[in-house]
């Protein structure tokens, strides 16, 4: 079991954890899931919500994100919405840049062009040692 942790980031700090494409105007929720462990050794716990916002562009934001620590940590869609192997992942996926923190909420732009609805997971990636460390299966909310 993982121990839940809180902190406070303010000023400074605050500003590297906050990515810097913020979502401008309206956004609506076009998708969803819940995080789960990679595997028995990979402990993960948090809240996927994909956005849209009204000048189309989206973003993956993870909520009260929890996952264990690992070197070369990287935040995917993976086009398997149950990724069980390491092929499942590596088979088609799209880089969203490096985990920006093992705890907490945090952002991922979604590059122009990627349609979600393409993609069946999010998936937290070590790429040092090709293992899963968290998933959550993209389940449209429309």
């Amino acid at each position: 079991m993982m121990n839940r942790r809180g902190f406070l980031v303010t000023g400074a700090a605050l500003a590297t954890l906050v990515p810097q494409f913020a979502i401008a105007g309206n956004t609506s929720e076009i998708a969803t899931g819940t995080f789960r462990d990679g595997d028995a050794r990979h402990r993960a716990s948090g809240v996927l919500s994909v956005l849209r916002a009204a000048n189309g562009e989206m973003t993956v934001r993870m909520i009260d994100m929890q996952v264990a620590d690992g070197p070369d940590l990287f935040v995917y869609l993976v086009k398997e919405p149950d990724p069980l192997f390491p092929e499942d992942v590596s088979a088609e996926f799209t880089s969203l840049g490096k985990l920006q923190s093992l705890t907490g909420t945090q952002d991922y732009g979604i590059p122009a062009g990627v349609d979600i609805d393409d993609w069946g997971s999010v998936v937290v990636w070590c790429a040092s040692f090709t293992t899963t460390f968290a998933v959550a299966t993209i389940k449209p909310t429309n």
